[in-house]
């Protein structure tokens, strides 16, 4: 039995598993992911135009702006912004990180990265917008209104530009978790992008997650709940832009739940209009990473209103020995879903999932230290079959991801794993 004060100290203790990969005590670079069979491409003679030291994203964020102009705080913004974070690269040279990143390092030196510039490029009116219900209909005031258009064409009117220089139609967009500042959250963006060997323009969602102890994890729920309806208009204004042809969504842990959410809110909303999820946002790959969800809150709010049918295929990274999710665990007294196995899911939901191809569960293995919650970038197996799915598309039973199979939906992947291009 432990006394009250013994008690609290155990559970700060505890908790503080769930601020590793935090920016606060240094970033910790991925390491280089398990190379792609038959990959011959190694980058060091290649021409000029992959030879990038400087490397810009996009991103869109509700932090509020720091008072010196430099950046973001951690505090909540009624107001979202779109601009573009220009990170620096050293102590590799520009072929040598592409090789490091794709899983050919070409030597024992790593990366290490600096932001150097934030240029926030458009700044929304704040939420929610005056408006007056008239005979039973909402009314906006059409000054705001107007403005807030305004900033929506310069949105997607800066991706549009992205999209065109990069010759894509293709959109990575990232959702991190718990614990991550703006800065470390563009890093793992980055890192995502790279070993997908650049495929797409990638977008950063930024969310006002606490850093300065780990007993924020309890206001960050209410965080991610605040965040939901500006990740919500980021994804309709992606869809909404000519030149996005499909989009990858990667959502990290708590970034799960909040992904989830909105698309969850957005399938409802598609449905009640008639309409299809799949064809209005063209969500061509969905990867759910470590996700802190409940798992009887999942099995009810996304398998049973079929939330896998409005994406082209949902990945769902897996890890019962994630110490985080298990923290969490004990503290909510319910199952994560992230760190579940089959066994945990209920029959009903057993049953439905099995008539949903398109729904894959890849429990990770031999996943250690800080790799057991941030695998997603940290386990040399899985950043790799992030990185070629990205890249190819491909489904767990293509022979690009040479996943094994354990039961219907259900898949297991560890360090010897390595993606094939044929």
């Amino acid at each position: 039995m432990f006394c009250g004060h013994d008690r609290s100290r155990t559970l700060l203790a505890a908790f503080a598993i769930l601020t590793l990969g935090a920016c606060t005590s240094g970033y910790v670079v991925s390491p280089s992911p398990n190379p792609v069979l038959a990959e011959a491409r190694l980058t060091s003679g290649e021409p000029a135009a992959d030879d990038l030291t400087s490397f810009e994203l996009l991103y869109v964020t509700n932090l509020r702006p720091a008072e010196d102009g430099s950046g973001y705080t951690e505090g909540r913004s009624n107001s979202m912004a779109m601009g573009a974070v220009e990170i620096s690269l050293s102590n590799l040279s520009a072929p040598d990180y592409l090789n490091y990143m794709l899983g050919l390092p070409t030597g024992r030196a790593t990366p290490e990265y600096r932001i150097t510039d934030i240029e926030e490029k458009v700044r929304f009116p704040a939420t929610p917008l005056p408006f007056a219900i008239t005979g039973g209909s909402v009314v906006y005031d059409p000054v705001p209104l107007a403005s807030y258009g305004r900033a929506s064409s310069s949105l997607k009117s800066a991706l549009s530009r992205s999209l065109e220089e990069e010759q894509t139609g293709h959109v990575v967009l990232y959702i991190p978790g718990f614990n991550n500042s703006f800065e470390t959250s563009a890093f793992n963006l980055l890192e995502l992008w790279t070993a997908s060997d650049r495929t797409g323009v990638p977008v950063l969602f930024s969310w006002p997650t606490e850093l300065s102890s780990p007993l924020n994890y309890f206001a960050d729920t209410q965080d991610g709940a605040f965040a939901v309806f500006h990740l919500k208009e980021t994804i309709r204004l992606i869809a909404a832009t000519e030149s996005v042809s499909s989009v990858s969504v990667i959502a990290h842990s708590h970034g799960a739940s909040i992904a989830t959410t909105a698309l969850r809110e957005l399938l409802i909303e598609e449905r009640g209009a008639g309409r299809s999820l799949a064809e209005t946002y063209d969500i061509d790959t969905l990867i759910l990473a470590a996700p802190d969800i409940d798992l009887g809150v999942m099995e009810q709010r996304l398998v049973t209103e079929a939330f896998g049918a409005g994406f082209g295929q949902i990945n769902v990274y897996i890890n019962p020995d994630d110490d985080a999710l298990g923290i969490a665990q004990l503290v909510f007294r319910n199952q994560r879903f992230g760190a579940s196995l089959l066994t945990d899911f209920s029959p009903e939901t057993r049953a439905a999932l099995s008539g949903l191809s398109s729904v894959h569960f890849i429990a990770v293995e031999d996943a250690k230290g800080a790799a057991r919650h941030n695998y997603f970038r940290l386990h040399p197996g899985v950043l790799a079959d992030i990185g070629i799915t990205l890249r190819t598309g491909a489904k767990p039973s293509d022979s690009a991801r040479p996943l094994t199979q354990q039961n219907s939906n259900f898949w297991t992947l560890d360090s010897s794993y390595r993606p094939r291009l044929d």
